[in-house]
């Protein structure tokens, strides 16, 4: 039990990396624990006013004082807002304020009477039954907690959980720490009466201490990061270009995709000029009102619909099962088991290879498998030095020295061969399509990096039968038209090549799939998804954090006044710069128009859209980049079964865990001109 409570405590908390240590003289550097138990340092005070917080440490010989601020919520009606600040150290410190009322003062809650709150939260949160637990996903590692059959809580890293262990419920960083808040509010209100400000101090498992502030009045909690450092494995953002970025955007993406891919190249600038001047000819759209109630009509001809996908999209539908991997935990290990497992060939496009350690670690396992299967990379050459330049929010493993090239880290002693997209006229890759050995593939949102192991939500789908063929072929095309031969091996392959069959596959009976593309010429998934939007009849579901196409919000605002249940799941943060505000802006007017929208939790990484029994899943965002000019990869199906699921383990969940905004959020015009902006992508 004191174990597991101390996990629960990291569920809230994330520690620090010698940050006090390393904000005081080299004759101190020692923790901030150390100090406290050295009595150098007495117990911390803090101070709140508004959206900024001090906290101060004093001794015999000076104080250190650490301050940060965090941006004001706008969401109203959602019980606990939850918001993260990064500490610095403050090199002129104030004095402690005076008790003048516009600073506050915590009540510091020190470590071991939050312990006996932790392990009452570990008691009340971990299922009664025996051979039950909850998946916990923390700002550091991803935890289970469960009960042995006397009734004892264990924990285990979720790679390591016993296998019988059914997990009755998933939190991720923010979600835990709402709960947490809700939890202990009685009991800090019963053991400090009067009192509605507090900050708590912990010291988790291998870290120094760390603060959650919890403002009981302003319904606010704040998690408290320490100060990155000279040795935190996350660095610091790097803003300025490499001479290898510039070369690789100015003479590789230009200059060498032209001599190698004149056709190409010059087919994606006349595309880009075309749709961008389409784009800008579209505007968002009203509704009437007054709103019409929700219908509940009969749905879309789901056999009428697909005959007109064949014709708007120019389409045939293809065959293969689908099966839905929610999240890092359910995709990455089995990607990490499909690579192991692979007998001939293992071939990779993806927008973002990563250089962290996440990203890391599935390039060396790529690299011992080179040795005895073909392994081929396709990667975003610009969307993966950019990546690169930005570190993870959660800590990587200490010691952690990201490689400069994740190229060149792949091929380095291996057999793994790599060939990058040169984004001409700064389009991307955007696809994600991992296929091995020509029977399995998976396709999605998720990236190979951190982000899309720990940190977001997000969404792959496993895919078998038939339709893994045409995904090879593709591949094949993709890989000759990376190489030095360029769009004359493009032509060749196209003309030449031919989809590897197996009899086995062909004769099971598959659902109907189709493969739905953005690409110069192209824009199927466009076509497909405003169709959908104009046909549908009883609902549509849609969740993506990059929803700046004006003609897909018009056709949702149309759709609900026609009466159809519309919903559109956001998400709370962003990490587009701009991001937030511009879904805050967006949710507003599909509010004023009927539309109910829900903002996740944390960051949504999901691209997925449901219109009556048809859905679209993929890589492809809601916004003109990937419905316009990328190139991205989507699987679309009317098949009940199929779109069941998608409805049952993705919008249900995604629903119920999300905060449904029932009245508009404040913005201002630094909102709406971020939304101006980033509805031009």
């Amino acid at each position: 039990m004191q174990h597991a409570a101390r996990l629960v405590t990291v569920g809230l908390l994330l520690g620090g990396m010698g940050w006090l240590s390393a904000a005081t003289p080299p004759q101190k550097a020692r923790t901030a624990a150390e100090l406290e138990e050295a009595k150098e340092f007495a117990p911390p005070r803090a101070f709140a006013k508004g959206d900024n917080i001090r906290i101060h440490y004093t001794n015999v010989t000076g104080r250190v004082v650490f301050v940060a601020d965090w941006k004001k919520s706008l969401i109203k009606g959602r019980g606990y807002a939850y918001q993260t600040a990064e500490l610095k150290f403050d090199r002129t410190p104030p004095r402690l304020p005076k008790p003048d009322g516009s600073w506050r003062e915590a009540v510091v809650v020190p470590r071991n009477a939050w312990a006996h709150f932790a392990t009452e939260a570990a008691e009340q949160f971990t299922p009664k039954t025996p051979g039950h637990g909850i998946y916990v996903q923390t700002l550091a590692t991803e935890i289970v907690l469960f009960r042995e059959a006397t009734g004892a809580i264990k924990s285990a890293p979720f790679n390591h959980r016993p296998a019988a262990v059914v997990l009755e419920a998933r939190y991720n960083t923010e979600e835990f720490a709402l709960a947490l808040a809700h939890f202990v509010e009685d009991r800090l209100r019963a053991s400090h009466p009067g009192q509605d400000l507090f900050l708590i101090v912990q010291q988790p498992d291998g870290h120094d201490t760390a603060f959650v502030l919890l403002d009981l009045s302003r319904r606010l909690c704040v998690l408290l990061e320490p100060p990155r450092t000279a040795d935190d494995p996350r660095g610091e953002p790097q803003f300025i270009p490499t001479l290898a970025a510039i070369g690789s955007i100015t003479v590789e993406s230009h200059g060498v995709a032209m001599l190698k891919n004149p056709f190409s190249t010059g087919a994606r600038l006349v595309n880009t000029a075309a749709q961008s001047l389409a784009g800008l000819l579209t505007r968002r759209v009203s509704s009437r009102s007054p709103l019409p109630p929700i219908t509940n009509s009969p749905p879309m001809d789901l056999h009428a619909w697909e005959t007109r996908l064949d014709e708007l999209t120019d389409t045939r539908s293809d065959y293969g099962s689908v099966r839905f991997l929610i999240n890092g935990e359910g995709f990455f290990p089995v990607l990490e088991q499909r690579i192991a497992e692979a007998t001939n060939r293992i071939h990779i496009e993806i927008g973002i290879f990563d250089n962290d350690d996440v990203a890391v670690g599935i390039a060396d396992q790529l690299r011992r498998r080179s040795a005895d299967v073909d392994v081929k990379v396709i990667l975003d050459r610009m969307s993966s030095q950019a990546s690169a330049r930005y570190p993870p929010s959660t800590p990587m493993p200490e010691g952690f020295k990201p490689p400069a090239s994740i190229t060149d880290h792949l091929q380095r002693g291996s057999k793994v061969q790599v060939r990058p997209f040169l984004n001409p006229w700064l389009t991307s890759d955007h696809a994600k399509v991992l296929t091995i050995d020509g029977w399995w593939s998976c396709l999605g949102g998720m990236n190979l990096g951190r982000e899309y192991r720990y940190e977001w939500h997000d969404l792959m789908a496993e895919v078998e039968g038939p339709i893994v063929a045409k995904f090879q072929r593709d591949f094949a095309k993709a890989w000759a038209h990376a190489g030095a031969l360029g769009d004359a091996a493009y032509a060749s392959t196209a003309l030449f090549g031919s989809p590897s069959k197996d009899a086995a596959l062909a004769a099971r009976a598959w659902p109907r799939l189709r493969r739905l593309y953005t690409r110069p010429g192209e824009i199927q998934i466009r076509k497909a998804v405003l169709a959908s939007l104009n046909q549908a009849r009883n609902h549509i579901y849609l969740e993506n954090p990059y929803l700046y196409d004006s003609a897909v919000i018009t056709g949702l605002v149309r759709a609900r006044a026609r009466g159809l249940d519309v919903r559109v799941v956001l998400p709370s943060n962003n990490d587009l710069g701009g991001g937030k505000s511009s879904n805050y802006v967006i949710a507003n007017h599909l509010l004023r128009n009927g539309v109910r929208v829900y903002l996740y939790p944390g960051m949504t990484h999901v691209k997925a859209l449901v219109a009556d029994g048809w859905c679209t899943f993929g890589s492809a965002n809601f916004n003109k980049l990937s419905l316009r000019t990328n190139h991205e990869v989507n699987v679309a199906t009317s098949d009940a079964g199929i779109t069941g699921r998608l409805v049952s383990e993705l919008f249900e969940v995604d629903f119920a865990k999300s905060h449904e905004v029932v009245e508009e959020i404040e913005v201002d015009w630094t909102d709406h001109l971020a939304d101006t902006i980033l509805t031009q992508f």
